[in-house]
């Protein structure tokens, strides 16, 4: 009789570590975004001189908020104050444009920044839907786009169409857009996150290039 009540104690305390193990490992899925963006942010403030530092956080707080995306921040963060080829929907900031900033750091703030926050959307989307469904207007809506996106969710190509919706530099396409739509389809988070860095990293390398002139002869 023991060797059976053994047995049962052990399946109960494997299944109890393994139950915690599932709770530990959503835990570490939400933080290790937060915390990878944070040292990201840590390391690159420490390496900048006072000036550049300001001048970054400015542009990585402004990423987060429309109308503000690559087309804008990108052409920022390279111009420095005394530059004169500022596009037209850049000369508001005047003589606030501060000292141009390195390449790399704009390419890799605005590929991280689109990473990250499509990371911490895709694999939390269960807190979205938590939210979401315990409001009324919310959840019709909610539901709504679901139904129509059941028409989408078996069409070809569908992995194309949403790279290239995140390729197009435009207001309302990006990291966070992309990955509310993809998750609505039912693309799992990994596959979402891999089509925002394919086209992020695309996106973002072809307009530093194009702003650095290396397109100058075409």
């Amino acid at each position: 009789m023991k060797i059976p009540r053994l047995v049962t104690e052990a399946y109960d305390q494997v299944h109890r570590i393994w139950h915690n193990l599932g709770y530990l490992y959503r835990f570490l899925v939400f933080i290790t975004p937060w915390l990878t963006v944070a040292l990201y942010f840590a390391l690159v403030l420490d390496y900048l001189p006072p000036a550049e530092a300001n001048k970054y956080g400015v542009s990585a707080l402004a990423y987060l908020f429309p109308p503000f995306g690559k087309e804008s921040i990108i052409p920022y963060m390279l111009s420095s104050g005394d530059t004169l080829s500022l596009p037209s929907w850049l000369s508001w900031l005047g003589s606030s444009v501060g000292p141009a900033l390195p390449p790399w750091t704009a390419w890799s703030m605005i590929i991280v920044m689109d990473v990250i926050s499509s990371a911490i959307l895709a694999y939390s989307w269960w807190f979205a839907e938590f939210i979401i469904v315990r409001i009324g207007i919310l959840n019709r809506a909610y539901r709504a786009l679901q139904r129509k996106a059941d028409r989408y969710r078996k069409k070809r190509l569908l992995t194309l169409s949403l790279l290239l919706f995140m390729m197009i530099p435009f207001q309302g396409t990006g990291g966070i857009s992309t990955t509310i739509i993809a998750r609505l389809l039912g693309v799992s988070a990994r596959k979402t996150i891999l089509i925002v860095f394919v086209g992020s990293l695309v996106t973002t390398t072809v307009w530093i290039l194009w702003w650095l002139g290396f397109f100058e002869f075409l």
